[in-house]
């Protein structure tokens, strides 16, 4: 039998805080999934939902290294004690802190539409070199870069293999930006609806540019970047650019919580996670986001 050949990209043991707790005893814990309009509503198991064969593996000829699994596997364990010592009120420590800097920095670069997008990137660049045809008698050109360069088989592996080229990298390089530059607050729900998750839980929001800036390139690093990552139906984790590190616990009403799930909603890819049937908020914030397109192409119109 071939271990650990599902692997999740959203973890099971982080999905267990939304396990429904009305569900009756002789049942399988299940949580409430739901496409990202709040239909298709099905009872799943966490150990069910969310994952993909070896979606993290690094192949070597015919050998499974599960090097970047095993790590995220421990990343997880270290997540759950602190989620633990969250809801038992406990002071958290700077290892936990750094922990759920870690946890949350994997998760925006663990979905697999994340990975996807940058290697089709590299596969198209591949294509795109490899339709140009060149002159065997023109005179190579100069490099006007000192670094390393690729050659086309190098860039083609990038798109074709990002586990063993390009993942672990980027993934170093996410959680280190998150934690250099963002200290975070810690949402606790004190309304009667919960945090929601999703199949993209780690969302980036950027404010509304004006249309001077509109078509500005955004990262980590623009003006008012926003983390969010809802870690249970109580509570969330917010990061800001300020001084790095767990500053304030915050209460969040009806608003804050409404906010926080408009985020999840709308940048979850298909599915969206509750540890109830019932998903109060899915057809109000759809309809915001109607009245939010409405008006951008009301203002595109007006533009012309």
């Amino acid at each position: 039998m071939v271990q650990h050949k599902d692997q999740h990209w959203v973890p099971r043991s982080y999905l267990e805080a939304w396990t429904d707790p009305n569900a009756l005893e002789h049942y399988e814990p299940y949580v409430h999934l739901f496409d990202r309009t709040g239909n298709q509503h099905r009872k799943k198991s966490p150990a069910k939902i969310l994952h993909m064969p070896d979606l993290y593996t690094i192949f070597d000829g015919t050998t499974r290294d599960l090097t970047i699994e095993h790590t995220f596997s421990q990343w997880e364990d270290a997540f759950v004690k602190v989620r633990k010592k969250i809801e038992a009120d406990t002071d958290l420590t700077e290892e936990d802190v750094a922990n759920l800097y870690v946890f949350a920095g994997a998760l925006m670069v663990r979905p697999p539409h994340y990975i996807e997008h940058f290697a089709s990137q590299w596969r198209d660049i591949v294509a795109k070199a490899r339709s140009i045809k060149i002159n065997p008698k023109a005179k190579p050109m100069k490099s006007f870069t000192d670094g390393p360069s690729l050659s086309l088989d190098e860039a083609q592996r990038y798109g074709d293999d990002p586990m063993g080229t390009w993942f672990r990298d980027n993934l170093a390089a996410n959680i280190e930006v998150l934690a250099e530059r963002f200290g975070f607050d810690l949402l606790v729900n004190q309304s009667e609806h919960p945090f929601l998750t999703s199949d993209a839980p780690a969302v980036t929001y950027h404010p509304p540019l004006s249309k001077r800036f509109r078509f500005f390139p955004r990262g980590l690093g623009s003006p008012g970047c926003e983390v969010t990552l809802p870690i249970s139906p109580r509570y969330a984790l917010l990061f800001r650019h300020k001084e790095p590190g767990l500053h304030k616990y915050l209460v969040a009403d009806w608003e804050s919580v409404f906010e926080m799930n408009f985020r999840t909603i709308t940048r979850a890819k298909e599915k969206i996670v509750s540890d109830r049937p019932d998903l109060f908020f899915v057809k109000t914030i759809l309809d915001r986001v109607a009245e939010v397109e409405a008006e951008k192409q009301r203002n595109g119109a007006n533009g012309a």
